[in-house]
């Protein structure tokens, strides 16, 4: 019995020992692991995850788990299935799991707002984690200050849906990858211009969604040179740089020209647009959810399909900064875990080839991190890779920019964004406000807003 008790006590001060090793007087995890640290990962977890494509989410955390239990069989992982809405409010009470889903533009919110983000380079460093094959503008997406915060787990990116109909009807080839956004003015939207003897739009070259929606405007924000977060220096460039400027007039000329349209319009303009239907009329069609996921592959297919229309992808034509706007999706460790080896080491297993490809294999995931796991067919999903161009979400890795207007920038900053983004382009054509207007009060309303919330060190 005493050899017992002896045993046990031995245990507790050994647990204590790792205990103070791993948190300071908070409860929160250090960001630095003492020198000769040897990472043994064990005991239990809980990860607190979202089926983002609904119930077949369940496969790629699944696959994930197990090849994170080949590697550390000593560990118990235990699902935490919330919905989406619930995270913000579950991670702000602490009522949350050791490792949870993010996106990377959370990264500010929950490392710096809420506090309850580990950062992950002592474990990389610690591990000798390659990451050079990961795409590195994703990799950062989810860094702040310097340090990684989001592991990311995934990507979405955005592309043009072409109508292979339409273009035919033209006498249009469907555009390579390598397009250029010359070409799409100079070539094929003059092709794909069609009038009504009314004077009325019959067919459009490209429908943008920049009424209710972010992501398609960050191609034009980023596509022409300009850069409209200056995270280093805590400013926004929305009007001060000429460049973010010159990629929104490229789209308003378009639009001017009868060669795109958008939602939104009213007036005399939105009497021009009113006869186009979605997607018939439409040679390129741009939006946030154009064929991301493979639902959303499903979904669109379906729909030309019903139409009596043939579609496939293309990326965003190459402006004159290469530009390709998505999502980053990841897993974050909560700052108080109590098992930050477990922890650390689960979430960064998504870092890893096999990571990735068990978590964007068959459904459920997205799209690879890393350059050699998306040069892979276990994503390539639902159609025949020789009857969908999937190389569109892939070229161009370096392109990649934040489509969100979070973009690693404060909360308070993206209510903002969110409040006058979505509405510029058709405020502009309904003559209720100039899109250089819009701008020029974003940016004075961002920066107003950062210099009041802005502390040394966040």
């Amino acid at each position: 019995m005493k050899k017992t008790i002896k045993w046990i006590a031995l245990a507790l001060v050994i647990a204590m020992g790792l205990s103070l090793l791993a948190c300071n007087n908070d409860g929160y995890v250090e960001p630095v692991l003492p020198k000769d640290y040897q990472v043994k990962p064990s005991g239990r977890i809980k990860a607190s995850m979202y089926l983002r494509s609904g119930a077949e989410s369940e496969i790629a955390l699944d696959k994930w788990i197990k090849v994170y239990n080949e590697k550390y069989p000593d560990v118990k992982v235990r699902k935490d299935i919330i919905e989406w809405a619930q995270f913000p409010v579950q991670v702000a009470s602490g009522d949350i799991g050791d490792v949870y889903y993010a996106s990377a533009g959370d990264a500010y919110t929950y490392a710096v707002k809420y506090k309850a983000a580990m950062p992950l380079d002592a474990y990389i460093e610690n591990l000798d984690i390659d990451v050079q094959q990961v795409y590195s503008l994703v990799y950062e997406s989810g860094v702040y200050n310097g340090l990684l915060y989001v592991v990311p787990s995934d990507i979405t990116r955005s592309v043009f849906l072409v109508n292979i109909s339409a273009l035919r009807e033209a006498g249009l080839d469907k555009p390579t990858n390598e397009w250029t956004w010359d070409q799409l003015v100079d070539e094929y939207c003059p092709a794909l211009h069609k009038v009504n003897a009314d004077g009325t739009l019959a067919q459009v070259g490209l429908f943008v969604e920049a009424y209710g929606e972010a992501m398609p405007l960050f191609y034009f924000f980023h596509g022409w040179g300009g850069e409209a977060y200056d995270r280093v220096n805590k400013k926004t460039h929305f009007y001060s740089d000429e460049k973010v400027v010159k990629g929104i007039k490229a789209l308003v000329d378009l639009i001017s020209k009868g060669y795109a349209t958008t939602t939104g319009l009213t007036g005399e303009v939105g009497a021009v647009h009113a006869n186009l239907r979605d997607p018939q009329d439409y040679g390129f069609k741009y939006a946030h959810h154009a064929g991301m996921l493979w639902q959303d592959r499903i979904k669109n297919r379906q729909t030309y399909q019903e139409l009596g229309l043939e579609m496939d992808v293309v990326c965003p034509p190459l402006s004159p900064t290469r530009a390709c706007p998505g999502g980053v999706f990841g897993y974050v460790v909560y700052s108080k875990t109590k098992n930050p080896d477990a922890a650390a080491t689960f979430a960064l297993e998504l870092l890893s080839f096999d990571g990735q490809v068990a978590f964007n294999s068959i459904v459920g995931g997205g799209i690879p991190t890393r350059r050699d796991a998306g040069a892979t067919d276990t994503w390539r999903l639902p159609f025949e890779t020789s009857e969908y161009n999937y190389d569109a979400y892939t070229v161009y890795p370096e392109a990649f920019c934040s489509g969100w207007g979070t973009g690693g920038v404060p909360p308070e900053l993206n209510e903002i964004i969110e409040r006058y983004i979505h509405t510029m382009i058709p405020d502009h054509f309904n003559n209720k406000r100039s899109y250089t207007d819009t701008l020029a009060m974003l940016e004075r309303l961002c920066n107003e807003k950062w210099a009041e919330i802005y502390t040394e060190g966040e």
